[in-house]
């Protein structure tokens, strides 16, 4: 019998029950703390902890860079991909060149994705709640590819849309 661990548990039953939105939260929550942990360990001097934690978050966000789906919105998925590339290619060299101001780097971009896609997440609730597609404001008056494509003349179809957040 082996004995159990109550946050691997936790982690697992929360990971089995999450939606794929919610488990992209939880990736880039992931990723923000292993970076947290190789600013730590490298603070510390502990090479071999800053080493794993490093390695974590590259999984985490070669996790990320997988499971982007090309066939919603290509656009997007190459601008992300390649985004997630440079943090990869970033946390490596942090590590073999021993720099915190390149960790510190990585860790204000993944705390700036994981923000932004907490925001998308509560837009998705608000027009969950209300029945309707929350429209992001578009300063320029671009097109913008999440907006509904309906005016508010036209009247949006009974069936729901396929919309580009949608997993």
């Amino acid at each position: 019998m082996t004995p159990t661990n109550p946050h691997k548990e936790y982690v697992a039953s929360r990971v089995a029950a999450a939606t794929p939105v919610e488990l992209t939260r939880m990736l880039y929550e992931g990723a923000v703390q292993a970076v947290r942990e190789a600013l730590a360990a490298h603070r510390g001097g502990d090479i071999l902890a800053r080493g794993n934690a490093v390695t974590k978050a590259v999984q985490i966000l070669g996790e990320l860079r997988f499971s982007l789906r090309r066939d919603v919105a290509p656009q997007y998925c190459d601008t992300l991909s390649g985004l997630y590339g440079y943090l990869q290619n970033r946390l490596i060299q942090a590590h073999a060149e021993k720099s915190e101001s390149m960790l510190q780097e990585v860790l204000q971009l993944v705390q700036t994705l994981l923000e932004g896609w907490i925001g998308a997440m509560q837009n998705l609730e608000a027009s969950a709640g209300t029945g309707k597609e929350a429209e992001p404001a578009v300063a320029s008056g671009a097109s913008n590819p999440y907006s509904s494509p309906y005016s508010s003349t036209t009247p949006a179809p009974a069936e729901p849309q396929n919309r580009s957040w949608q997993f």
